[in-house]
């Protein structure tokens, strides 16, 4: 008889980790506290190559390198499964004007990465040909079908508590409705909420806010995601452009604000003077996870033998989620035997 896990939250990187688990043999149950994927998975840009990477720990980049070739085979799969295109695009990555270029030009070297030299607006800029991108809201729905076809069971908007530590083992958790969620395994992929399921990740693992918005389709073409200066400007199939974001220590307030608002816009009119004065469309916030370095946490829960951690992927939960699903599944795999 299969091993039974329950994968707790169901943002993209629990989702992965239900897939790998599922196709790995389990007996897999996701549970999220809302819908599938429409947390900070559903929020974010679908940039699919890490900001900056070169200020970051090799950690980070390690996470992330897969995820293109695999995004693009698993959309064509969901897309044959489904009917339904999650927008994977090889749009490449302009990064415009960046300070400490020598830094830029050393990381792609040790890499083996092409870029090419070029300006935007008479300002030296980076192309990364390579990078690619993904529309989040229609590859977690394409995902949501997919795990229903493999067998997964879904559960949504179910909330789970802290359960009460009475072993090392934990033979069921607790929701608020007085329920037991019984499993062999759990995962957490709780993203910021991780905290409030278990113990010891409150200053691991914690929420910032991050502002979003989308602009109408428009007479422009944006060839490339351009990035500047923390900031990013995309454009989808469909013509409609989305920039962004912000990063606020806030806790868990979902609000959006007009001081944002027109930070947002002032910086997307400087990348496309077209947009100047044009009121966008949608302004939405996203509690992403937030860990130190960017740097997830993919191990064993403290004190518990059959309590597992992926979470804490702050801002490229996305980008970091096939490596991520592939490294929990063999810290499970050692720690059963």
């Amino acid at each position: 008889m299969s091993l039974k896990v329950a994968v707790i939250g169901a943002g993209i990187v629990g989702c992965l980790t239900a897939i790998k688990l599922k196709e790995s043999g389990y007996d897999v149950t996701i549970i999220d506290k809302n819908e599938i994927g429409k947390e900070s998975s559903w929020a974010g840009a679908g940039i699919l190559f890490p900001l900056m990477p070169w200020e970051y720990e090799p950690r980070v980049f390690e996470l992330c390198i897969s995820a293109a070739n695999f995004y693009k085979k698993f959309s064509l799969k969901l897309f044959k499964i489904t009917g339904i295109d999650s927008e994977f695009i090889e749009s490449g990555l302009l990064c415009i004007d960046p300070p400490n270029k020598e830094n830029i030009l050393n990381w792609v070297k040790n890499n083996n990465l092409n870029i090419n030299e070029c300006s935007f607006s008479n300002l030296p800029s980076y192309l990364f040909p390579s990078v690619t991108q993904i529309r989040p809201p229609r590859l977690m729905k394409a995902i949501r079908l997919f795990m229903q076809e493999i067998g997964i069971n879904i559960r949504e908007n179910t909330n789970l508590i802290k359960p009460k530590k009475e072993s090392d083992s934990i033979k069921s958790w607790p929701t608020t409705e007085n329920e037991k969620i019984k499993a062999d395994i759990f995962v957490i992929t709780s993203g910021a909420w991780t905290s409030n399921l278990v113990n010891d990740y409150e200053d691991i693992i914690y929420p910032v806010r991050g502002q979003m918005i989308q602009y109408k389709k428009i007479e422009v073409n944006i060839k490339h995601v351009l990035y500047s200066d923390d900031f990013y400007v995309l454009q989808r199939k469909d013509g409609v452009i989305l920039a962004g974001s912000t990063v606020e220590h806030v806790g868990f307030d979902k609000n959006t604000d007009k001081t944002a608002l027109n930070e947002l816009m002032k910086k997307t009119s400087i990348l496309i003077p077209e947009l100047k004065g044009i009121m966008p469309k949608n302004h939405w916030a996203g509690i992403r996870p937030g860990s130190k370095g960017n740097i997830p946490v993919i191990k064993k829960a403290e004190n518990y033998e059959n309590i597992f951690i992926n979470s804490g992927h702050y801002r490229y939960g996305l980008t970091m989620a096939p490596k991520s699903a592939e490294e929990l599944y063999k810290v499970i795999s050692e720690s059963i035997g």
